[in-house]
């Protein structure tokens, strides 16, 4: 009885997959949390020379009231946050205060992309495997708790967004899709997803309002402390104005086109962004008739997150985020193709590592990428037979 038993105990020792699914949920949360909090002390160019700058302009003016000055080139959405930190939290070291939103966000993004997965496999483990993925992912990780970035955030927005257009929740969508746009003009990404949905009528227009809406409802604070309404309407011209460089880390094909020819290139590169947006739209909806399901719909919504920062000019390094989540979320749906996810990754990866040469080189990968995801649609080719529809 013994022997038995101890052949048991080992057989379960060496087979993790007889493990309980709770047991990898335990140890992937303990060791993201761990990787995480080792990641704190470090201060990124951005920390040194904007965040923890906000932070200190904040605690120094005031609190509350310091949201009347233009000192940030962010929406004040993210500002809110750094004056919790810098007022309710400033018993926090600085840089713990002003990195735990994201990093408690990265949880929040990886729990709406177990709420997609699941709808996909509503039984078994798939869905705690796509948690652990997005959690542990070597972007995420980098983003909000090495580099102290918001990317999380309005990426969580654009997930959000997807589960509810997932789930036939229009105005859940549009709220969460506002709530993105609000922290960050990128939100902007699944605008051709939006469309073709507008399109297809899955989203009636007359609900579109409520994306400005929401815009506007979380300027107030910041209206309210002060600030004018036009310059919190105009913050992302601003910022549209303020970088000359047609790549900024980013791994994408501007990276090959010399930097001299900013101004030639933009406007070209807007233009092409726009044509493939409707044409995009014009293929998908009025090409063919297929319905939108739960798989086409993630197929769509990686094409969109993907394309647009692949094709337009004055993408920095972090702005392929949504992109890094939306491709773990096509990876489970369809596991044929995991690789995408994987190459995805990597391209985003390089780019934070910030050395030139293999930004350059793979761009080249993520562009295959990008036309194979796009060569392997059926609602883009209606006569092909999909091996993922």
């Amino acid at each position: 009885m013994a022997k038995t038993s101890e052949q048991t105990f080992f057989k379960f020792i060496k087979s993790p997959l007889n493990y309980p699914v709770s047991v990898y949920l335990g140890l992937g949360i303990i060791f993201a949390v761990f990787i995480r909090w080792l990641c704190i002390p470090n201060k990124s160019v951005d920390y040194k020379y904007f965040l923890a700058p906000w932070y200190d302009f904040i605690a120094s003016h005031g609190g509350f009231s310091a949201l009347k000055y233009g000192f940030a080139d962010y929406t004040p959405p993210y500002l809110y946050w750094i004056l919790i930190a810098a007022t309710l939290l400033s018993g926090l070291p600085k840089i713990l205060g002003i990195k735990l939103f994201a990093m408690s966000m990265d949880f929040v993004c990886a729990f709406f992309t177990y709420k997609i997965v699941k709808l996909k496999y509503p039984a078994g483990r798939m869905a705690i495997f796509a948690f652990l993925a997005v959690i542990l992912s070597p972007t995420v990780i980098y983003n909000s708790s090495l580099w102290g970035q918001c990317d999380v955030i309005y990426t969580t927005g654009l997930v959000a967004c997807v589960y509810f257009l997932s789930i036939y929740k229009q105005i859940p969508a549009l709220i969460s899709f506002g709530v993105a746009v609000s922290f960050k003009l990128q939100a902007m990404f699944l605008a051709p997803l939006l469309l073709i949905m507008v399109l297809k009528k899955r989203i009636s227009w007359y609900f579109l309002p409520i994306v400005p809406l929401v815009y506007v409802i979380l300027m107030l604070p910041a209206w309210f402390a002060g600030r004018p309404m036009p310059d919190l309407l105009l913050v992302y011209f601003n910022q549209a104005n303020k970088y000359k460089e047609l790549a900024k880390g980013s791994p994408n094909l501007y990276q090959w086109i010399p930097n001299d020819f900013y101004n030639i290139v933009v406007p070209i590169g807007l233009a092409l962004t726009v044509a493939a947006m409707l044409l995009l739209a014009y293929l998908v909806v009025f090409k063919n008739r297929l319905e939108i399901t739960q798989d086409r719909l993630i197929h769509l919504a990686t094409i969109s997150v993907l394309f647009m920062p692949y094709i337009l000019p004055k993408m920095h390094e972090r702005y392929f985020y949504p992109a890094d989540i939306l491709s773990i979320i096509f990876a489970f749906y369809f596991p044929q193709y995991r690789w995408v996810a994987i190459s995805v990754q990597l391209a985003s990866f390089f780019g934070y590592l910030g050395t030139p040469i293999y930004i350059k080189l793979f761009a080249f990968p993520l562009g295959f990428t990008l036309w194979f995801i796009v060569r392997h649609c059926d609602m883009i080719y209606p006569k092909l037979k999909a091996k993922i529809s």
